[in-house]
This record gives C-alpha cells, structure tokens and sequence, in this order.
C-alpha cells in the first residue's frame, strides 16, 4: 500500500498522559476510506509508534465492538441519533434564529405549552425548555406575571 496516493480527509488528535493518539480518515487513490489509529509515546529520546488500520467494510463491526467495550467499562455515549431525532423534530439541533425566538417568546407569553411549542418549532421539548431558559423565561415567571 506504500506505492498508492493516501489523503487525509480528518485527523482527531488526543493526548493521554505520555502517548498522543491519532485518529485518521483517510482515503486512497481508488476511494476507498479508512479509519488509521496511529499511537506515539516518549521512549527515552526517541519516540515508538504504533497504529492500527480498519478498512471501510469493517468499520461498522469496529464501532459496534468498540461502543460495547466502552459500555463495559461504563463510559456513557450519546444515547440517540440526530437523524433518527429529526424523523420526529426535523429541526432538532439546528440553531435558532432571532425571527424563532422571538416566536417562542411570543408562544410563551400567551400560555403555550412546551410541547404544543414543541410541536410548532419542530423541536424536542427539551430544547424549547432550554431556549426558554436562555432567554430568561421560565415557568416561575409565567406565573408570578
């Protein structure tokens, strides 16, 4: 594979203590993407590298391996998708605009409930909460007004 053109096209980089560890999406010549795990640590005056490489056909049974070792050692990941969020709140982390705040300030004072607001702004309940919150709404307020 030395003779064949590599493009990076992302690199993660993650340092532990004496190691540095890289984290590469690369791509050959023919298209083909793979992911490249490289290790480097401080051996005296030089440094050791090592790396492992993960081909595109396998990367799924990778994650799905190392997502469950992770579990294992009780490292919490992201419980959901974004993509499967949108199907239900097509705008679900996506930023608010000045127009869709003002809206929801609007929704809110006039006693709209967070999950018809939900439903309107096609967000998740939680996010129309936390937007509430930032714009220094509650319900507290709501009803001491």
């Amino acid at each position: 594979m030395a003779d064949i053109e590599r493009k990076e096209i992302f690199t993660e980089k993650v340092i532990a203590g004496s190691r540095t560890c890289f984290f590469d999406a690369k791509q050959s010549k023919d298209g083909t993407r793979y992911l490249v795990i490289s290790e480097s640590r401080r051996k005296g005056s030089s440094h050791e590298h090592n790396r492992v490489m993960i081909f595109e056909e396998n990367l799924q049974e990778f994650a799905q391996g190392f997502n469950k070792v992770l579990q294992f050692l009780g490292i919490k990941s992201k419980p959901y998708n974004v993509d499967v969020v949108r199907q239900k709140y097509p705008k679900a982390y996506e930023k608010w605009t000045p127009e869709e705040d003002e809206q929801l300030k609007m929704s809110f004072r006039e006693g709209v409930g967070v999950s018809d607001m939900a439903i309107f702004f096609q967000r998740q309940p939680s996010a129309v909460r936390s937007r509430l919150s930032k714009l220094e709404l509650s319900p507290q307020e709501k009803e001491s007004a």
